[in-house]
């Protein structure tokens, strides 16, 4: 039985390395020649962002973008700490810039955001993450994708700013791989995220449609769910790229992971009448299901390797209880490669090396379409070794959370 579930997940996952490098190359897209600079509003909501606000207003300020086409509107949404005073004291800096601080009390990200949407004059409506810093060049190289008529939003690059320990640093591929994958998704019009770091909508869509769901703690996922449902596309500008923090330490990590996690789960849920719905195209028939698969597989295919890994150990330790020389024997004898290789069952080690040639592969073309060098061997193997068991545990964990019911934390 085991034997053909791991042969299920394989043949699974070969199949969608392989549509994914079908993708990867067999489309090209062709840049407008000349872009429109529409007035552009730029959001930047901040709860105790002290230790990075001013990089961040210092990077949107030097946006290589006509300064009389941006309104920057940042929104204080309760700060406890210094962060609304480091914003005056930037404003001060800066008169020419048109900049706007807004006061209030904390409410979410969701409700600062719909705050500035409200008084935004911008023909466009962009996010920034108020820990994030923007290439001077990120918002005029998304410009020409607003050229196509039923595109609503489109992403940028996200890189990891702070890659300064080992959590750092497998976020740092993460990051990578994601860009990857969105790129793709952009080709299949099946992307569906819109990170804080930033993203931009067309204002009169966001507005028609009732802004940000501030009782909704993955409020960039949802909206980004809801242009989808009603068949606006979303982009990535893989030329437009933004550095951001991550957490640096196990706890702060995880914290955001359920957070994710539990916000994919919910807006999944809320959105379930796409799901195999021909009307939504490859969203429907593919994105979503794969969506909803991709996880079971990953928390079947942990489960399967741990229950085997743990049955061959105690089979291990009874044989060494009751036959005498057995640990010794079978400890420190090692099998030939010879051995190695006939032991093996190549039903299933086959597809399974085919796969993670084909994966390693997608890892390295993620790496050289962000200009990236593959480094850090340390982070690397546990990137491929370690990294999806987490994966597998928080995706537990937030289904344990979903199904008991326990209150989300923002």
């Amino acid at each position: 039985m085991i034997e053909y579930v791991l042969w299920t997940i394989a043949f699974i996952a070969l199949f969608l390395t392989i549509v994914w490098i079908n993708i990867m190359y067999s489309h090209k897209e062709k840049k407008e020649q000349k872009s429109k600079t529409p007035l552009v509003s730029i959001a930047i909501p901040a709860f105790n962002e002290e230790e990075g606000i001013e990089s961040t207003l210092e990077s949107v300020v030097r946006l290589d973008y006509p300064e009389n086409k941006l309104e920057i509107i940042i929104i204080n949404d309760g700060s406890t700490d210094k962060t609304a005073q480091r914003i005056k004291n930037f404003i001060k800096k800066n008169p020419g810039s048109n900049i706007k601080l807004i006061n209030k009390k904390n409410e979410g990200k969701a409700a600062a955001l719909n705050t500035a949407l409200e008084i935004c004059k911008g023909e466009l409506f962009a996010c920034v993450d108020g820990d994030t810093t923007v290439d001077k060049d990120s918002l005029k190289n998304m410009m020409w994708r607003f050229q196509k008529k039923n595109t609503a939003a489109v992403i940028s690059t996200i890189k990891v700013k702070n890659p300064d320990n080992m959590y750092g640093k497998i976020q740092r591929m993460e990051y990578l791989m994601a860009v990857l994958m969105r790129n793709l998704m952009t080709f299949t019009k099946t992307l569906h995220v819109t990170p804080g770091a930033l993203s931009v909508y067309r204002t009169k869509i966001l507005i028609k449609h009732g802004g940000f769901d501030k009782n909704n703690i993955t409020e960039d996922f949802e909206i980004a769910m809801r242009l989808k449902s009603l068949d606006y596309d979303v982009e990535l500008e893989k030329n437009s790229v933004v550095y951001t923090n991550v957490p640096s330490n196990i706890n702060s990590f995880w914290r955001q992971r359920i957070r994710w996690s539990r916000g994919f789960i919910h807006n999944h849920v809320k959105y379930k009448h796409m799901v195999l719905n021909k009307k939504h195209g490859n969203m429907g028939m593919f994105q979503l299901p794969l969506n909803i698969i991709a996880p079971i597989l990953l928390i079947t295919s942990i489960v399967v390797i741990a229950y085997m890994s743990i049955s061959k150990l105690y089979e291990f330790g009874i044989r060494s209880v009751l036959i005498k020389g057995y640990f010794q024997t079978h400890l420190l004898t090692f099998p030939s490669f010879k051995e190695m290789i006939l032991g093996q069952n190549l039903k299933i080690v086959f597809p399974i090396i085919i796969g993670s040639i084909l994966g390693i592969y997608l890892f390295y073309m993620a790496h050289k379409m962000n200009n990236e060098k593959i480094k850090n061997p340390g982070s690397t193997a546990l990137y491929f070794l370690a990294l999806p068991y987490m994966i597998a545990s928080y995706w537990i964990t937030a289904i344990i959370q979903e199904i008991m019911k326990i209150k989300k934390q923002w």
